[in-house]
């Protein structure tokens, strides 16, 4: 399925697709994505039940022990949501039947590219979040009670709208549409233009619910409950990059056609 190129980001005719999409395509993600699925799975739930995150709390060295082993124990779960996010997209954006066949996990150039997109895309993130934060301690005494309160997330949303615009380099760099990380940022931006909320909206805002919705779930005082939440991210992994794969396809200009004009809003 194809979300048609809009001049506006058609959001439920995304939502809906992706949902359709990733059905449709569920036996080419199963053979692309079995073994990083799988070993996703059991490095999440394996960290969660033994590992640093679970252990308690002691003293100041012992913690740091702790820190730098939830460190070490994320690096590979890193790692492998690269591969699953890479494998994704070229699913979605080439077809259920991509001729080039996946070995059952590899590293290669569009990894590494993806890799330098997502440091690109926290150092703008982290870059506009502390500008904002000193701006507003400056002209405001109470920003920090205010980031301390419940309402404090508003201001993570002007630096998650600059950082979602770049989002949609990465459907680009794994379908191999632009060889250059810094090109596929500068199209993102550009393509997004007046569906900039849109977009994040789709890839950060619906995402961050359903995340924020697994781990309320996985408070619940229920047996296993923490394992089942642990796989659900996995599970649910594929509709979220569906998503983004979607947006991307509805905004991307025609090989023949010119990007539209730089905007600010």
């Amino acid at each position: 399925m194809q979300v048609l190129p809009a001049q506006r980001l058609p959001v439920a005719k995304v939502v809906a697709g992706a949902l359709i999409l990733s059905w449709e395509r569920r036996y080419a993600l199963l053979s692309a994505l079995w073994l990083p699925l799988l070993l996703g799975i059991v490095f999440s739930v394996s960290e969660t039940v033994w590992g640093p995150s679970s252990w308690e709390s002691g003293t100041a060295e012992e913690n740091a022990r702790r820190q730098t082993a939830l460190l070490l124990w994320t690096l590979p779960l890193f790692a492998l949501t690269v591969v699953f996010a890479v494998r994704s997209y070229r699913v979605y954006l080439l077809g259920g039947d991509d001729p080039q066949a996946f070995a059952p996990i590899s590293w290669g150039l569009r990894e590494t590219r993806f890799i330098f997109a997502i440091a690109g895309v926290a150092f703008v993130f982290a870059t506009a979040l502390f500008m904002l934060s000193g701006v507003l301690a400056l002209v405001w005494p109470g920003v920090g009670e205010f980031a301390g309160s419940k309402y404090g997330i508003a201001l993570v949303l002007p630096p998650a709208y600059l950082a979602g615009r770049l989002l949609l380099a990465f459907p680009a760099l794994a379908s191999d549409r632009t060889e250059e990380v810094f090109q596929a940022l500068l199209q993102s931006w550009k393509i997004t233009n007046r569906n900039g909320w849109r977009v994040v909206v789709l890839c950060v805002i619906l995402p961050g619910v359903v995340a924020w919705v697994l781990e309320q779930v996985s408070q619940i005082p229920v047996p296993g409950i923490t394992v089942l939440t642990s796989i659900a991210v996995w599970l649910v992994m594929p509709v979220e990059l569906a998503l983004v794969a979607l947006a991307y396809v509805s905004l991307r200009p025609d090989d023949n056609t010119p990007p539209p004009e730089e905007e600010l809003v």
